[in-house]
């Protein structure tokens, strides 16, 4: 597990696109490793500003010295910017879905309690977390 592995999401900050990371759009774009170990590329926005996608998923993120952690995903739009508010996050990172979505990230939107109950399960959080340690331990 690395410092920016989220807790509560099967998620793992995987770093600025290459090449871009010291230039104006490094900042702009990352990539995060799915509990498959797929990586997919989000828009970076200040969690003010982050647009509203119909098709996308929303990573609320805090910023730390090691890298950006993934507190909060849903669906784009009001809920996660009242998210990010909620908790102190700086950020909102959004993958806009393709033709053929990602399972791992699709299945982070899908369900999804309302947001007055958005904390998570106990045990979705440990099976999760679990899955995500054994994927790794196994690359």
């Amino acid at each position: 597990m690395n410092a920016t592995d989220s807790l509560l999401l099967p998620l793992a900050d995987a770093g600025r696109l290459n090449g871009l990371s010291n230039g104006a759009l490094g900042a702009r774009y990352r990539f995060w490793r799915d509990a498959d170990g797929v990586r997919h590329v989000f828009s970076v926005y200040p969690a003010d500003q982050a647009p509203d996608y119909p098709d996308a998923i929303a990573l609320v993120t805090r910023r730390t010295p090691a890298g950006p952690i993934a507190m909060w995903a849903g669906r784009p739009g009001a809920d996660a910017r009242r998210m990010a508010e909620r908790l102190d996050a700086e950020e909102i990172h959004i993958h806009v879905f393709g033709d053929a979505p990602a399972p791992a990230l699709r299945g982070l939107i899908r369900d999804r309690a309302p947001i007055e109950r958005a904390t998570p399960r106990p045990a979705d959080s440990a099976a999760s977390l679990g899955l995500l340690i054994a994927r790794r331990a196994a690359a």
